[in-house]
């Protein structure tokens, strides 16, 4: 371990945020003190000009990450919000003033990357398919993620408490009390869509309170669950999105949208964005002759 990295380690360990952004930030400094120690200089006695050399690296493609790709404008970005939070606690703030950086365009513009039905279904179809002995579960996360539109970190919190069935209405309710924001919601599922998460809890012989647990029984981590949807070129996010974005485009209103996402209503507005397919479609549908 160098100098710079029990610092990080020191600067990570009091931050009052959330263990998985506080991880996020660490990620990005250590980008940081990769390059820092090639020039062995210490992250406690940083110039402006260092700085913006390392900026400039990262834009111009001569830093890359760790699959040998360039970094997109959001991820610069990023690593540069954490190194200016870092620069403000180690009374260092000069050295972040005016660098030039490319800014990205503003997320609240951004359609959020979703995936259409078909490939999802494509995608279950797959997990199904597997020969991992946690395909069922695998199965049942994709569902649960792809119907109720929950954050990964909802979903590790999840317990078999939080869900209720109305036999009346034969529908699940699943209940998110651990939410970021402390926006607390209550997501419905009809019983035809739970089927594969009840073969998978029926399935179960643990006593768990998660929903989701790991082969050793044990609460399931969020990296667990990004790295198990790696394996088939998807993202929680991506689910999460795709949730949003079909209630919105099947018209459903915004404030509902919000409310099951757990997000105001401005940002929800973000899934109403028309992806380039659907604008050629529109535009091909205008000019056609009848």
């Amino acid at each position: 371990m160098n100098d710079n990295t029990k610092l990080i380690e020191d600067f990570i360990f009091q931050l009052r945020k959330a263990e998985n952004t506080k991880k996020a930030y660490q990620r990005d400094l250590e980008v940081f003190n990769r390059y820092l120690s090639k020039v062995n200089i210490s992250i406690n006695d940083l110039t402006q000009p260092t700085v913006q050399l390392f900026v400039s690296s990262l834009e111009n493609g001569s830093v890359k990450n760790t699959k040998e790709k360039r970094y997109s404008p959001s991820s610069i970005n990023r690593i540069f919000a954490a190194i200016c939070m870092y620069c403000d606690y180690s009374n260092q703030r000069d050295c972040v003033k005016d660098i030039d950086i490319n800014k990205p365009s503003h997320i609240s513009k951004q359609s959020p990357k979703s995936i259409e039905i078909e490939d999802i279904e494509t995608i279950r179809l797959r997990v199904a398919n597997s020969k991992k002995p946690s395909s069922q579960r695998d199965l049942a996360i994709v569902d649960m993620l792809k119907l109720t539109g929950i954050r990964v970190s909802e979903l590790v919190n999840l317990t078999k408490d939080d869900i209720k069935y109305d036999k009346q209405d034969k529908i699940y309710y699943i209940h998110i009390t651990t939410s970021k924001g402390d926006k607390a919601r209550a997501i419905p599922i009809h019983k035809n869509g739970f089927k594969y998460i009840a073969r998978y809890l029926d399935s179960r012989n643990d006593e768990s309170e998660y929903v989701f647990i790991s082969n050793r029984k044990t609460k399931l981590s969020t990296r667990s669950i990004q790295l198990m949807l790696k394996e088939y070129d998807i993202t929680p996010h991506m689910l999460r999105h795709s949730f949003a974005t079909r209630l919105a485009r099947e018209g459903n209103d915004l404030s509902m949208i919000a409310n099951m996402c757990g997000h105001s209503v401005a940002v929800a507005e973000r899934y109403t964005q028309p992806t380039d397919k659907q604008k050629a479609e529109a535009i091909a549908k205008a000019f056609t002759l009848k």
